[in-house]
């Protein structure tokens, strides 16, 4: 193309006509494998080699022979200081240079790497300016997206709490590990990383799992036991995945481990609380049981031993209520007892409580409550609040490692010993007393009923 253009149409001149020097420059760009253009004369004429062409695009071949300052209209003022420069003698060099080009009917970013040098004539004359010219567009766009990308980690993984961590291809060796809340970072390639993070129980099944996920090339997931930054032991759910090269060869393992030590507990809670549920649901059944074979058997009728039961029932329920708003965890002693009577009483000033508070178990609240119940419900009846000047007092306290509870009347009827005991009689003295690990006695005196309560305390309290 080169012999074959009209260089005379331009002011370069007829090829036959062109110096020793132009030639030898033009010889030389035309073996390089690398994109260079001879920019001769003030006009800057162009001649360039197949590498350049491929840079030109659809330029080409118009391009050739043209004037740079016109061939490249978009640029020309770049181009017109390239050439000032270049012909003054001078050396220009830019990397990764971002210029507007005109390509598929609009301006486009390009980058390049560019370096101009002057030409000099047989005279020693600068008489034009090569320029060697690597586009680096793909590879500036590369990096501005790895640079994206890593700042969409990074911003990643400041915004979760969740630690982040890299591995070698077989786990012996932690890269790095942004330890997010929980955790200790770690900037620095660390060996022994299990003694560090990992619970002692729980390397051997970790490490079980890493030969396994490395084996099989597949994603290691599992739950275990790590030593949080604090100093305390909590647990993770953690998630890595090999990253490999075009062979299929692991390079590292790229993971994140999410703190679950609330969940875990939360988890453990409910387990418990189910079990304890359970627990209770069979001794409440049990309950109900033997307070329905005991009312209905010794009742005169059905419809006492119906109202008997369901006012039994009532009162387990309210001992089951007072419960539930304590998380079965256990109650206090004073509720319990308040809870019990209080439906009873017309008058509150007839029933005085003292004693400090104590917190009892489930199991002591729920035989309290149906004591305290029965001896209210003989108190309406037949004792201290069956008139109208009767009162309670109901005192407990505790003496080194036992509770004392004491139920006394006063101004009621005159009571006389029964001949034979009732259920209820038999529920306070046998079944509070199996419940509690302790004794309860009735007293039947003239005065008014008297009920003691000796329980050790491991037995009733709870912490």
């Amino acid at each position: 193309m080169i012999r074959d253009f009209d260089w005379a149409a331009t002011s370069i001149g007829a090829l036959a006509q062109w110096p020793q020097s132009l030639k030898s420059v033009t010889q030389m760009l035309l073996l390089s494998p690398v994109p260079i253009v001879l920019l001769w004369g003030e006009d800057g004429v162009m001649i360039y080699n197949d590498a350049y062409s491929e840079f030109a695009g659809s330029r080409h071949p118009a391009l050739l022979g043209s004037k740079v300052r016109e061939g490249w209209a978009e640029i020309a003022d770049f181009n017109d200081h390239v050439m000032r420069v270049g012909l003054s003698g001078q050396t220009l060099a830019y990397r990764e240079q971002e210029l507007a080009l005109q390509r598929r009917g609009k301006l486009e970013p390009v980058w390049m790497d560019l370096d101009y040098s002057p030409v000099l004539d047989e005279t020693g004359t600068p008489a034009g300016v090569i320029a060697i010219v690597v586009e680096t567009t793909q590879k500036v766009l590369a990096q501005r997206q790895l640079r994206e990308s890593e700042r969409r980690l990074r911003a990643f993984v400041e915004a979760t709490s969740d630690a982040i961590y890299r591995m070698n291809p077989d786990w012996s060796e932690l890269l790095h590990l942004d330890g997010g809340t929980f955790l200790a970072d770690a900037s620095h390639t660390m060996p022994d990383w299990m003694q560090v993070y990992l619970h002692p129980e729980d390397r051997a099944r970790v490490q079980a799992a890493i030969d396994e996920a490395v084996a099989t090339r597949q994603p290691l997931e599992l739950e275990h036991r790590v030593l949080q930054a604090d100093g305390s032991v909590g647990w993770v759910a953690s998630r890595a995945v090999p990253l490999t090269d075009e062979s299929g060869a692991i390079l590292e393992w790229f993971g994140a481990a999410s703190d679950i030590t609330e969940q875990r507990r939360t988890n453990e809670h409910l387990r418990l609380v189910i079990n304890e549920l359970n627990h209770r649901v069979k001794n409440t059944l049990a309950m109900v049981q033997a307070i329905a074979m005991r009312t209905f058997r010794a009742a005169p009728d059905l419809a006492v031993a119906q109202e008997q039961f369901a006012a039994r029932l009532v009162a387990l329920a309210q001992a089951n209520d007072l419960l539930t708003g304590e998380r079965w965890a256990g109650a206090s002693l004073r509720e319990a007892i308040e809870q019990a009577v209080r439906p009873h009483q017309h008058d509150p000033a007839r029933c005085t409580l003292s004693g400090g508070d104590v917190r009892i178990s489930p199991k002591t609240a729920l035989a309290m409550a149906l004591a305290m119940h029965e001896l209210s419900t003989n108190a309406v009846k037949y004792g201290a609040w069956s008139n109208e000047r009767g009162r309670v007092a109901i005192d407990w306290s505790v003496a080194g490692d036992r509770l004392q509870l004491e139920w006394r009347e006063q101004g009621g009827p005159p009571v006389v010993t029964p001949d034979r005991r009732g259920f209820g009689s038999r529920l306070i003295e046998r079944g509070l007393a199996g419940e509690l690990g302790g004794k309860v006695t009735l007293y039947f005196e003239p005065e008014g009923l008297r009920c003691t309560v000796q329980a050790p305390l491991a037995a009733v309290a709870v912490e």
